[in-house]
């Protein structure tokens, strides 16, 4: 497979929809497989909350393949052999496109807590530049659940962009209070201390609403936790163990600035309804069925308002094996649907 990794700088000011302004800013971005001659065989992905730009493989600097790896390639659901796939990380993240991590203005100071707030918008409006320096004009599929889903409404609602097909995976149009509401709490412990435990704490809050518990029933039981494997003494339980390891590999690899930015980014995003009627694309939504933050009723109540609208629209509805985070384990059945929906 044909994997590049390359980096798009613009060098203009940017306008948030804050009113605030960055200088310049650079995206990180990965391609799979070949733009074709007519330059309309394009796969957008966006990446979920954690995510990056590494959606698949493996380069040389990478520790790890791609988030999306069972999905993208040869011969795969989302297939290179046919397909020019792009996934840009975004701005306000920190996986080195622009962020708090970055350099702000040649002062050799970063951002830190002063990087602008950023928006659903900003970070599409952010990539429909890097789509004009690569002369794309149109997207064949826009594609992206949780954070990225949120991206791929507002694309598709875009009456100024082309795009034929928009595939959408566990999230809504609009925020759920629920989720506002832990989003908070995750803030709130991170305004605790400077510590990096504090990260690591809010991300095992927010872990324990991306899985299911059918989930932690069935691969945890009452397990005990075997003492010299324990991430620290307190812990009793495998899943104790389970979910302190994943707050601490979260930790090390992501920022608390990106943390709060994109957090709320998620809450602030509404999907303007008079926008509707601007989508031409056809739709597919992608619930399952333990998902706790984005419930498949709410999926199912966007896509009869949509139908409603005129749009030319589908649901399906799966079984989840880890409640929101199902989106990145394909299962036969995931990938049926997502294969009959890019062919039609």
């Amino acid at each position: 497979m044909n994997h590049q990794r390359e980096i798009f700088s613009c060098s203009q000011p940017f306008i948030l929809e804050s009113g605030k302004t960055l200088e310049s800013f650079d995206i990180v971005y990965d391609t799979y497989g070949k733009l074709n001659a007519n330059k309309d065989n394009v796969v957008l992905v966006f990446h979920a909350f954690s995510g990056s730009n590494h959606a698949a493989g493996k380069l040389e600097s990478d520790d790890s393949i791609g988030w999306w790896d069972k999905f993208i390639g040869p011969n795969k659901a989302i297939n290179t052999n046919e397909s020019f796939v792009i996934c840009a990380n975004n701005i306000g993240s920190c996986f080195g496109s622009t962020g708090p991590k970055s350099v702000f203005n040649n002062t050799n100071k970063t951002y830190g807590k002063n990087f602008p707030e950023v928006s659903v918008t900003d970070w599409n409006n952010s990539i429909y530049k890097l789509l004009d320096s690569l002369n794309i004009k149109k997207v064949n599929t826009a594609i992206g659940a949780s954070l990225g889903g949120m991206q791929v409404m507002d694309l598709i609602s875009n009456k100024n962009k082309s795009t034929k097909k928009g595939i959408i995976i566990g999230a809504s149009p609009k925020p759920r209070q629920f989720n506002i509401l832990l989003n908070h709490v995750q803030r709130s412990i991170l305004n605790l201390s400077d510590k990096p435990d504090a990260l690591q704490v809010a991300r095992m809050l927010s872990h324990i609403s991306y899985i299911s518990s059918n989930f932690i029933e069935e691969k945890f039981r009452y397990n005990l936790q075997k003492p010299e494997s324990r991430i620290s003494e307190d812990i009793k339980y495998e899943s104790e163990n389970y979910l302190s390891y994943h707050g601490k590999k979260f930790e090390k690899k992501f920022d608390r600035n990106s943390f709060r930015l994109m957090t709320k980014a998620m809450d602030s995003y509404f999907l303007d309804e008079s926008k509707i009627k601007n989508i031409e694309s056809k739709v597919l939504l992608i619930s399952f069925d333990d998902d706790l933050l984005f419930p498949s009723k709410d999926m199912l109540e966007f896509h009869n308002l949509l139908k409603m609208r005129g749009i030319d629209s589908y649901h399906e509805k799966l079984k989840g094996t880890r409640g929101h985070d199902s989106f990145l384990y394909l299962t036969e059945d995931y990938q049926k649907k997502l294969v009959k929906f890019l062919k039609k």
